[in-house]
């Protein structure tokens, strides 16, 4: 089985499934479909971005970067950062309480 099977993309939207959670964070897949965005925002917690498939234009800091599969970030808590789908892609989100 692979990991970017679990989960569907949705016309139009962004799906998401948490596949873990404990005290210490939570592992979340998410399936953007194409055109979807995420507008800049920040967490409270160190996240590690993984791309599984597609590509995505990534923003942290004010600097886009496009993602493909195998590619990742890791942010500190509090970065600024925003998401959005030239292309459907589907993503792995590790959040780790700081």
């Amino acid at each position: 089985m692979k990991i970017k099977d679990e989960l569907e993309y949705a016309p139009g939207q962004i799906a998401n499934k948490v596949i873990a959670r404990n005290a210490s964070g939570m592992v979340v897949m998410m399936a953007f479909d194409k055109d979807a965005a995420l507008a800049t925002h920040t967490a409270p917690a160190v996240a590690v971005v993984q791309i599984l498939e597609g590509v995505c234009a990534f923003t942290i800091n004010g600097e886009e970067r496009m993602l493909q599969a195998g590619d990742y970030i890791v942010m500190q808590p509090g970065t600024p950062h925003s998401l959005r789908a030239p292309e459907r892609f589907k993503m792995l989100l590790t959040k780790l309480n700081a």
